[in-house]
């Protein structure tokens, strides 16, 4: 039986070759995946955040004498975070101001990353994502005397 004067087969090149190109690919590949989950979970967030600052602000339209940080708007739009499992939020409402009067619910929330990557690619250094959102209607009682 004879030998050819080669050492390895093409088989054992190309598994080699294989691998080389797996290493530059898959980080990459990972990379993009593990983006598009983050995006998509801040994009729910945000949606969230402005969803529970507009229906807190028209809750707080249609109370009597509503006053600065109403606690029944507070705890609407704290109820409508907690429910898609946001926690943390801070909740602050106006009285009415203005001509016509108006009203406004601000919230600010900071959201943490799902996979922890972000922090480590430089995205934040504390690994939250600070969201705020304000929402303004027209008051629709008779202001209240001072």
């Amino acid at each position: 039986m004879r030998r050819s004067g080669r050492r390895g087969s093409a088989i054992g090149r190309k598994a080699g070759s294989t691998t080389v190109e797996m290493a530059f690919v898959l980080p990459l590949f990972l990379l993009v995946t593990v983006g598009t989950f983050e995006f998509g979970r801040a994009w729910l967030t945000v949606n969230t955040v402005n969803h529970a600052s507009r229906e807190a602000v028209r809750l707080a339209v249609t109370i009597e004498c509503l006053t600065a940080n109403n606690l029944t708007v507070i705890t609407k739009a704290n109820d409508i975070l907690a429910t898609a499992g946001l926690t943390g939020a801070t909740v602050t409402n106006t009285a009415p101001f203005g001509d016509p009067p108006a009203v406004t619910v601000a919230i600010a929330l900071n959201a943490s990353f799902m996979t922890g990557v972000g922090p480590l690619l430089g995205f934040s250094f504390t690994g939250l994502i600070p969201l705020t959102d304000t929402a303004t209607m027209r008051y629709e009682r008779p202001t209240c005397p001072p």
